[in-house]
């Protein structure tokens, strides 16, 4: 689906000005995840530098030539490597340039093809959102929580990033605020509201590590009032500045943190067995 800007918080882009190319990344999508369209590669940098994308579908033909296939890509990878790349290569596309992102490694990069774009773009966006805070997240949460809790937490990371309400994640999980707040506490998560704060800085943790962002663009990305409010909100659940979180790590301080609080550091992993 395409949704204005204004109206969202999370979104993938796709730099293409085909719209089989288009079609394509819109049919491998699922709700709750908007696609920002662009047929500028300035545009598309500016995008990635200032709204909360996940990830990034770049069609070879789109590149400009004074920029060059294996300078955009590298930039993109190496500025935002908490972003995930599509790259859709075609016939006329630099078989040297290809090559030469084969061999650099470019953590992050999937590439497909013009002539299986269907079934390319599908599978490289599933393996891409395997590297993204949401799946980093759950891997570490899902050995302490039965899978009903994991969902809530993915929950919070979707949530987090569209702007929602605590009242919009309880009723996306399918309660009230106070019901769910209540099993989420049982289970050692944080209430409802804190819960839908520490997704937030979850996502912030990642954005930090980016050599490309600041703390006063992350804000902006998740939605705090202010640059202030968002290194108060990051003070009071980690004790940090997001410089020390940047320095840190990113994810990881923030994480261990989160982890702490629900003693799932030091607790035995969840039971997950179906009686």
């Amino acid at each position: 689906m395409t949704i204005p800007f204004s109206k969202i918080m999370a979104f993938l882009a796709v730099l293409t000005s085909d719209s089989q190319v288009r079609r394509a990344v819109s049919d491998a999508l699922w709700m709750d995840h908007a696609l920002a369209r662009s047929s500028s590669w300035r545009r598309t940098v500016r995008l990635v530098a200032e709204r909360p994308l996940t990830g990034v579908v770049l069609d070879a033909e789109r590149i400009p030539s004074d920029v060059g296939l294996m300078p955009a890509v590298a930039e993109l990878s190496e500025r935002f490597p908490s972003l995930w790349l599509v790259l859709v290569a075609r016939s006329g596309t630099d078989p040297w340039g290809l090559f030469r992102l084969g061999r650099a490694g470019l953590q992050g990069l999937v590439l497909t093809h013009l002539d299986e774009l269907r079934s390319g773009v599908s599978r490289a966006i599933r393996t891409g959102f395997g590297r993204s805070t949401e799946a980093l997240v759950t891997r570490a949460i899902s050995a302490y929580l039965p899978a009903r809790e994991v969902r809530a937490v993915r929950l919070a990371l979707c949530g987090a990033q569209l702007g929602w309400t605590t009242d919009q994640l309880a009723e996306r999980a399918g309660f009230s605020r106070a019901h769910f707040s209540a099993r989420l506490k049982a289970t050692g998560l944080p209430s409802t509201g804190h819960l839908l704060g520490w997704a937030k800085l979850l996502h912030a943790g990642r954005w930090l590590s980016d050599p490309g962002r600041t703390g006063e663009s992350v804000s902006r990305q998740l939605g705090y009032s202010s640059g202030a409010a968002f290194r108060r909100a990051l003070r009071n659940y980690t004790g940090a500045t997001p410089m020390a979180i940047r320095e840190a790590g990113g994810l990881e301080p923030v994480l261990n943190t989160f982890l702490g609080v629900c003693q799932f550091a030091t607790s035995e992993p969840a039971d997950l067995s179906v009686a």
